[in-house]
This record gives C-alpha cells, sequence and structure tokens, in this order.
C-alpha cells in the first residue's frame, strides 16, 4: 500500500498491540495506529483520527466489539471494522459479520490480518464505488425522464404556437384575395397589420426555438467580456421593441468592468429580461425604469434587474420560469423566453430568483460562478 493507513485498534493489551504491529509491517504495510481502551476514548478517536480502518479485540473490561460496531454504524463512520480477537464460536463471529463487521481474525493467526485489511478495503471501495454508479444511473435516468417529458411538450407547444400564426396569415390571405376580386381593397392595410403581427409571433418563435436548441448543444466558451459593452448590445438589439423608445435605463458596475464567461449565453438572458421588462411595462406610469446592477469579484458575477413595471402575483413567480408559461397575452413569443432563461443560467452553474409585486414591479437576481480573472470553471 502507497499510503499510510490510520488504524484505529480497540485493544487493552500492549502485547497484543505490538504483535499487530509487528504483523503489519513484516507485510510492509505503511500506516499509523491508535490505541484506545474505552468507551470515550474510542469514541473520541473516531471523531479526531478519522481512521481508515478499525480493528476491535472482543471483549474489553467495560466495552465489547458488539457496542463499538454499534457505535460506529450510528455516527455514521463508513470504514472497514475487523474483529481481532482471542476465541470465539463460529456462531458469534458470523453473527458479527452478519451485523456489519467486514471479517475476524483470530489472534492466534494474526497472519490472516494483512489480507483481511486489504481485502476489506478493496471491498468497502468496490461498494463506494458501486452506489457512486447507481447514484449517476439515478441521476441521468432522471434528467432523461426530465427531458423526455420536456421534449413531448415542447414538440406539441411548438408545433402549436408555429401552426397558429400560420393558419391566421393563410385566413387572411384568403379573405384578402376574395375582397380584391371583388373591388374591396379598404381593409387590406388592417389585414396585412394582422398578418405582420402574426409573422412576428412566428418570428419570435422560431428565435425562442434557435436559443433553446443552442444552449442544450453548444459548449460553454469562456471570454473576455465587457459586461457595459455587453448590456449595450443588448439594449441595442431591442431598440424597436414597442415601448423600448419610453425605457429609462441605468446600468450600474461595481467592481471590474470586465469578466470571464460565455458571451452567447449572457447575451441569450439579459435579451429576454430586458425585453421582458420593456413588453410588461406599465403603461399608466408616469416613468418606466429599469435598473440594472452588477458585481463582480474574482470568482463570482452577481446581476439585479430592477423595473417598476406591472409586476405578477406572487402565486405565478415560481410558474414564469416554466416552459411555454405565460403570464401574459402581451408577449408575441412561445412561452419559452423565462424558461431558457433559467436553463441558460443553469448550464453556466449558476443561480436565479424572481420578486415581483403587481402594480410595483419586479427584480430579477442572478448569481454566476464566473469572476473578473480568467479561471476556466
Amino acid at each position: 500500500m502507497d499510503t499510510q493507513l490510520k488504524i484505529l485498534i480497540l485493544e487493552d493489551s500492549k502485547d497484543d498491540v505490538l504483535m499487530v504491529e509487528r504483523t503489519l509491517k513484516k507485510e510492509k504495510i505503511q500506516f499509523s495506529l491508535h490505541q484506545v481502551d474505552d468507551r470515550d476514548e474510542y469514541v473520541k478517536g473516531l471523531n479526531s483520527i478519522k481512521p481508515d480502518v478499525i480493528l476491535s479485540d472482543h471483549t474489553l473490561p467495560q466495552f465489547n466489539s458488539v457496542e463499538a460496531l454499534e457505535i460506529c454504524q450510528r455516527i455514521g463512520v463508513n470504514v472497514p471494522f475487523i474483529l481481532v480477537t482471542g476465541t470465539v464460536s463460529e456462531e458469534f463471529a458470523v453473527t458479527c459479520l452478519k451485523n456489519g463487521a467486514d471479517n475476524y481474525v483470530l489472534k492466534g493467526n494474526l497472519s490472516r490480518l494483512p489480507m483481511a485489511i486489504t481485502g476489506a478495503l478493496q471491498q468497502r471501495e468496490a461498494e463506494k464505488n458501486r452506489k457512486h454508479a447507481e447514484k449517476s444511473l439515478h441521476k441521468q435516468n432522471q434528467m432523461l425522464i426530465k427531458v423526455n417529458q420536456e421534449l413531448d411538450r415542447f414538440v406539441y407547444s411548438a408545433s402549436h404556437n408555429l401552426r397558429s400564426p400560420l393558419m391566421s396569415i393563410l385566413g387572411l390571405l384568403n379573405i384578402s384575395r376574395k375582397e380584391i376580386q371583388n373591388g374591396d381593397v379598404s381593409h387590406l392595410l388592417e389585414y396585412f397589420d394582422m398578418m405582420n403581427e402574426s409573422i412576428d409571433k412566428l418570428d419570435n418563435t422560431l428565435k425562442e426555438i434557435v436559443d433553446y436548441s443552442k444552449n442544450a448543444r453548444i459548449d460553454i466558451k469562456v471570454e473576455k467580456i465587457s459586461v457595459r459593452k455587453l448590456l449595450a448590445e443588448c439594449l441595442e438589439k431591442l431598440k424597436f421593441l414597442e415601448g423600448a423608445d419610453q425605457f429609462k435605463t441605468e446600468v450600474v458596475v461595481d467592481g471590474s468592468d470586465i469578466i470571464y464567461c460565455d458571451n452567447y449565453r449572457l447575451s441569450v438572458i439579459f435579451v429576454n429580461l430586458i425585453s421582458n421588462a420593456i413588453k410588461y411595462r406599465d403603461i399608466n406610469k408616469e416613468e418606466n425604469t429599469l435598473k440594472i446592477s452588477v458585481k463582480t469579484t474574482p470568482t463570482k458575477t452577481s446581476v439585479g434587474l430592477t423595473d417598476n413595471g406591472i409586476g405578477i402575483y406572487e402565486d405565478y413567480v415560481d410558474k414564469v420560469f416554466e416552459m411555454f408559461y405565460r403570464a401574459s397575452d402581451k408577449s408575441n413569443g412561445a412561452g419559452l423566453g423565462l424558461y431558457i432563461v433559467k436553463e441558460t443560467v443553469e448550464r453556466l452553474k449558476g443561480k436565479i430568483s424572481m420578486e415581483s409585486a403587481v402594480g410595483v414591479g419586479s427584480t430579477v437576481e442572478l448569481e454566476f460562478p464566473y469572476g473578473n480573472t480568467n479561471s476556466i470553471k
């Protein structure tokens, strides 16, 4: 063994401890041996030494191996427990093994001890790996179930959100054709506006689908980003959105303006959140505002977006991040926007939360494990 084993031995005989030491050294096992001989010292040793292996005599003046094993199991010490004792019945030895001991070695046959320790450690490692594999498999299965459920919903809802505007456009085209044939062109501009609205819905739905797909498929690309420049670019993309010209936006950066993160994904997050603030502005208020506060440290970036829009009821706050959920008909998209934001934040191993009050506005808090130093996550 290349690493030194920490062995906690529960034994009241110094001679027996020396015999164990000699046996292990003879097999060139690297170890440190810590002897205890009563309950209090044993419990203290479990907590302070953090042993790799426990060797226990069966009978001590005020303590025994059965109690020692129970204590070990009760406090969650998951290391090999080997009974090293004088003479015990085969029935007792089997009972110990059933109760959780890894092996037993008679003091008259200590030559078996090194192999018993090695075998127990290997068995525990194999068990640990098995449990890890089972946990990983369970996690993957849960993810597959989630993906399949979302895919079913995605196909159904996306097809509806694509087909509905198309059917509207086809209907308006048929009406327009008939009215033109009858010499009536008085409603054409109205029909064109309605078709344009349907085309906008199609375009927004397709953009959301593309963002959803790219976030799922494309690897994270960490690059140097100017926060102010990125936010300015996001605002520029949205300048033709209805109501954007009536919006007063303030950007405050605490710390370095430079961070190292995924530019594309941050852009998707900010564009969706800013466009939401614009779409759900309160037209009854004298001024529509959005404050974007950014704080950067070497290891973390925090962002807060606070608007004074219409807000949403507290019961709906958690639902807004669900796939295809739409709290209002103001949006022309498929209801993927905030779901994409949540998925993108999670892909960056970040956190997102929202607080909102009707008539007051909303605040979205973001936190990313990417800071103003270039450390790849």
